[in-house]
């Protein structure tokens, strides 16, 4: 169960210096890593396995912009970590070890870093991967967290982006709006009917569930991937804009939990506009069809549902790389299907009055595409506030 931090933090008495820091809270960390040279060096040393391609990527995460100010610690930590192995997972790879670079603001003390330490710990363990070193300052702003993840896979095997190919069909693992529907939990916005309802949406916004397992076993089966962060269509997108293709998918064949198709009822906005939520990190992927058995095999042996959602076609005249369709084949408008970056906008606002009313924001671009950002409880009179975009 996601733990939440009701307390303000005081400022750190006595800041231990940066070696303090990094001697009492992260070198024991880095002890099952004979490269990270007890983090007493500026610098890592770090060999693939013989045969493998160390595959790297990095990102960062801000307090107040991509989680609560007042989140547990080690849930932060958690979540810090997750997001980057979800990229790696997506391209096949398997973990290796990270490097963390940690911006501390002053309402950081000892306690709260104590617990950040312990949450990369018990992730560590869980990944088997261990810290190779990184950076640590102070900031007057918010705390930011930056990792850069190393992973490994088969040398030339890594699962690109630019890879579809026509007539591929195209899947995403496990199901997408939880993480939506847990910050609307989070901000208020969305009431579910009970305790494990809530505790479930949340926990899938604060701890993601990193495809790694299922991740390594596409090599060699998927042409392309993606992780989904950005949003189901807005990633899907970025694997057919480097391919050169464009993708049709059905609204009806992409997964909802049980708690999502609760939350969304029979109002067709809403459940659209979870598949540009973000923050899912789950994988879409295309495969060609000969494989289905070979993924259907994989979804069985790793545990993780592998769902078909549509197919990768030929670039045509259209605005956009991904079109979705009713069951009715009725094209639906998603807009850019994600939050990605900034496009100078409009506000729209719009009300669905029928048996569960909501008021929908839309951002509305420069080229007259828009999307759902935002789902407000339908008779609050509180402040609203902005879902946070990417």
């Amino acid at each position: 169960m996601v733990k939440s931090a009701t307390r303000r933090r005081p400022e750190m008495a006595q800041p231990i210096d940066e070696f303090g820091l990094i001697r009492r809270f992260f070198a024991p960390l880095a002890a099952g890593e004979a490269g990270a040279l007890d983090l007493r060096d500026d610098a890592a040393i770090l060999r693939p396995d013989p045969g493998c391609d160390l595959v790297l990527s990095a990102d960062t995460i801000i307090a107040g912009v991509h989680f609560p100010e007042d989140m547990d610690a080690g849930d932060v930590a958690r979540r810090a970590l997750r997001v980057n192995l979800s990229d790696i997972a997506s391209k096949g790879a398997t973990p290796r070890g990270y490097m963390l670079a940690l911006q501390i603001s002053n309402a950081i003390d000892e306690d709260w870093l104590q617990a950040f330490a312990d949450g990369l710990a018990g992730d560590q363990e869980t990944y088997r991967m261990g810290l190779l070193g990184g950076d640590t300052t102070r900031t007057p702003g918010p705390l930011a967290i930056n990792i850069s993840i190393v992973g490994q896979v088969s040398e030339k095997k890594m699962i690109q982006r630019f890879g579809a190919q026509p007539g591929d069909d195209v899947y995403v693992t496990g199901t997408i709006g939880d993480a939506m529907l847990g910050l609307a939990v989070l901000q208020g916005r969305i009431a579910p009917p009970d305790v494990a309802t809530r505790d479930g949406l949340v926990t899938r916004f604060v701890l993601p569930q990193p495809r790694v397992a299922a991740g390594s076993r596409l090599v060699g089966l998927a042409h392309a991937a993606a992780d989904v962060s950005d949003g189901l269509v807005a990633d899907l997108g970025h694997i057919c804009e480097a391919s050169g293709l464009a993708a049709d998918i059905y609204l009806e064949d992409v997964p909802l939990s049980d708690a999502a198709r609760t939350a969304v009822t029979v109002d067709q906005p809403l459940r659209l506009s979870l598949l540009a939520g973000g923050d899912d990190y789950e994988i879409v992927f295309t495969a060609p069809v000969p494989l289905r058995a070979d993924i259907a095999s994989v979804a069985r042996e790793t545990g993780v549902a592998m769902t078909r959602i549509g197919e990768v076609v030929e670039r045509d005249s259209r605005d956009r790389p991904v079109r979705v369709f009713d069951d009715s084949g009725r094209e639906l408008d998603t807009g850019h299907g994600g939050h990605g970056g900034y496009v100078p906008c409009t506000l729209k606002r719009q009300v669905l009055a029928r048996k569960k009313p909501v008021e929908l924001i839309y951002i509305e671009d420069r080229r007259g595409y828009h999307k759902i950002v935002l789902i407000l409880s339908p008779t609050s009179t509180r402040s609203r506030h902005v879902i946070p975009v990417r």
